[in-house]
């Protein structure tokens, strides 16, 4: 965990004024190695579609927008798609195709899984996708109770307050505000038990052939505390221990179904859900327990860790919430990844985490929220539980300037490379989100490792490397808003680091500039590499990869214009398809004959296998979604 100063740090509008040491960076290729996931190179689901446009006009113009979001997808480097809609997830009936959508009346609208999973599997390889499962006990069952919103709007001239309980027959105020009567949920939603919610995995996996390594990561239900709010027309005895039963249902049910499915929860909705559930009728939302009240996050934790300790079957294998942080200054939202880790950042935004105790305490002001769950985890599941983190909804966008949006978008990648986040998908989206994925997935490397910085609140380093550990690339954050600053990284760890070295920096950013990997904001630049020392001045507010090589770096095929790319190393060959654009890859001899062949591929780097063939020269034909390229290579 990185170290940061005990004071708040300054507002950033001010450093203009305030004059700097130069910052010191210290990197050793050989500590606090981590394996990044790939995961958190991802975003929610909010372009492709479930249905049939009959417009002509309407559904070329949504077959663009889908095509451009694969394009944008693949190229920028991303591996993961939260694909289940948030709260329309809970009450999706798998086997009618409907769901209720709780923030519009209650009202039942057709909605298909398969079609998106299936567009997922066609035209995104290499990026994985989360659906969910319902844990509420009804599910959507007609479409003839909806309220008949466009004809309230057309007698009104507005619509009627779009949270109101209406399906089923529900009757509004005049002006649309209030109930007069509400709906009667019987009439749209039918029972659905844990049975029902797991048996998508057997139609998925039996019944259309899925590759379901694609879709093992299953979201248990979405924001379950304040089902009591978002799902208020149901029948809900709703408290903690109603909640953690309904998981433990589902859990057990899914792990029978599939052993190696990936449960995540409890999904928690915001800041306050994170110690209190949306509990009604006068109920706290505390977790009760024989000592004392709980925060929601530790019950949920306790509650589920003796539950597998005594059933023996594993519960939960991602701990997912979400976060909506509503500050707007500058300073704060280049500090909101200090939320997660940093137990000396007091948040201005603490609030549902003053109960962490299990009772109102005004001096708690420092969230450190993950670090809070990792300890609750390993004093409830004990040491090596294996259970990893996850953030799945979060709107972090700025949008009167793109780069800030950059800047806590990379502070958040940084430090979740940096304490091994599993998943991260934002829910909202926007400029300056693409150029940042892009810089840390297509130019970072597979492990993280250690990088200190003397003045981490002003500019944080974060490093990757190969497992070979002949790349690296540091990735520097200056959050100052007006000084460009001078850093020396002192590098540790590489054999014979190279001289020549580049840096790819983002700066200045003004509305969507990434295009693909070929086209975008990108700016080369070089640094000055002295034995073990690398200089370089980065421009205010900005995000530079430094990229350095050390001994045993061998490319030999570079195109500008190849799908993927070839190299070779220690005489065995190797495809880089980071950007998963590579479908196929066909290697023949000098006869012609196929020798071997490779389909459905993932992305990151390939071994071809080239070492098992006769020395000589092969054709290797790589396949992609706009056609076919040979590339020449010579086996010694």
């Amino acid at each position: 965990m990185k170290k940061f100063s005990s004071a708040l740090i300054l507002g950033l509008s001010a450093f203009s004024a305030i004059s700097f040491a130069d910052i010191s960076i210290s990197v050793d290729a050989s500590a606090g190695v981590k394996k990044i996931s790939p995961y958190i190179y991802g975003r929610n689901i909010d372009v492709i579609g479930d249905g049939v446009e009959s417009d002509p006009e309407k559904a070329a113009e949504l077959l663009e927008k889908e095509q451009d979001f694969y394009g944008k997808m693949l190229e920028s480097g991303m591996h993961f798609l939260r694909a289940n809609t948030g709260n329309n997830a809970t009450r999706y009936n798998w086997r009618k195709k409907m769901t209720v959508h709780p923030d519009w009346y209650n009202n039942v609208y057709n909605h298909d899984w398969d079609i998106t999973s299936k567009k997922v599997l066609e035209n995104l390889p290499g990026v994985n996708a989360m659906y969910a499962f319902q844990l509420i006990g009804y599910a959507a069952s007609s479409t003839e109770y909806n309220f008949s919103d466009w004809n309230f709007y057309q007698e009104h001239g507005e619509w009627a307050t779009s949270t109101l309980d209406l399906a089923g027959g529900g009757v509004p105020s005049d002006d649309g505000k209030s109930l007069v009567k509400a709906g009667d949920y019987s009439l749209y939603n039918e029972p659905w038990p844990a049975d029902s919610t797991v048996g998508i995995i057997d139609h998925w996996r039996d019944e259309l052939k899925y590759d379901m390594s694609r879709f093992q990561y299953w979201s248990m239900d979405n924001e379950m505390d304040i089902w009591n709010g978002t799902h208020g027309d149901l029948p809900l005895d709703m408290d903690p221990d109603f909640l953690v039963e309904r998981y433990i249902d589902v859990a057990k049910k899914a792990r029978a179904k599939w052993k190696d499915v990936k449960l995540t929860g409890p999904v928690v909705a915001n800041e306050w859900q994170w110690c209190t559930t949306g509990a009604s009728e006068g109920k706290s939302g505390l977790g009760k327990g024989e000592d004392r009240n709980y925060c929601w996050l530790e019950y949920f934790i306790k509650r589920i860790a003796e539950e597998q300790k005594k059933s023996g079957v594993r519960l939960l294998d991602v701990f997912d919430m979400h976060w909506y942080p509503t500050e707007k200054t500058y300073a704060e939202r280049v500090n909101w990844h200090r939320v997660f880790f940093d137990t000396t950042y007091n948040y201005s935004g603490t609030n549902g985490m003053k109960l962490v105790s299990g009772k109102w305490d005004n001096n708690q002001t420092k969230e450190y929220v993950f670090k809070r769950v990792n300890d609750w985890l390993e004093q409830y599941f004990g040491k090596d539980h294996g259970i990893t983190l996850g953030i799945t909804e979060t709107d972090i966008i700025d949008k009167d300037d793109p780069m800030t949006t950059a800047l806590t978008y990379a502070s958040w990648l940084g430090t979740f490379m940096d304490n091994g986040v599993e998943i991260f998908t934002p829910w909202t989206w926007g400029d300056g989100m693409y150029e940042t994925v892009h810089l840390f997935s297509r130019y970072g490397h597979e492990l993280r490792v250690a990088s200190t910085s003397s003045n981490d609140s002003l500019v944080s380093a974060y490093t990757s490397v190969t497992p070979a550990k002949d790349s690296m690339t540091v990735i520097l954050v200056n959050r100052a808003e007006k000084e460009s600053q001078n850093v020396s990284i002192n590098v540790a760890g590489l054999k014979n680091m190279k001289p020549a070295a580049t840096s790819l920096t983002l700066a200045g950013l003004a509305g969507e500039t990434f295009e693909s990997h070929k086209v975008n904001a990108l700016k080369e630049g070089s640094v000055n590499v002295s034995g073990e020392k690398v200089s370089l001045t980065i421009p205010a507010k900005s995000i530079t990869a430094v990229q350095l090589s050390a001994e045993g770096v061998e490319r030999l095929v570079r195109e500008a214009d190849a799908p993927g790319q070839l190299f070779v190393r220690d005489r065995r060959w190797f495809l880089d398809n980071a950007s998963g654009q590579v479908r196929s890859v066909r290697i023949f001899n000098s006869l012609g004959s196929q020798v071997k062949s490779m389909n459905r591929l993932s992305r990151g780097v390939i071994s071809l296998g080239t070492e098992n063939l006769v020395p000589g020269s092969y054709v290797v034909r790589l396949t992609t979604f706009s056609g076919a390229k040979n590339f020449r290579i010579l086996l010694k």
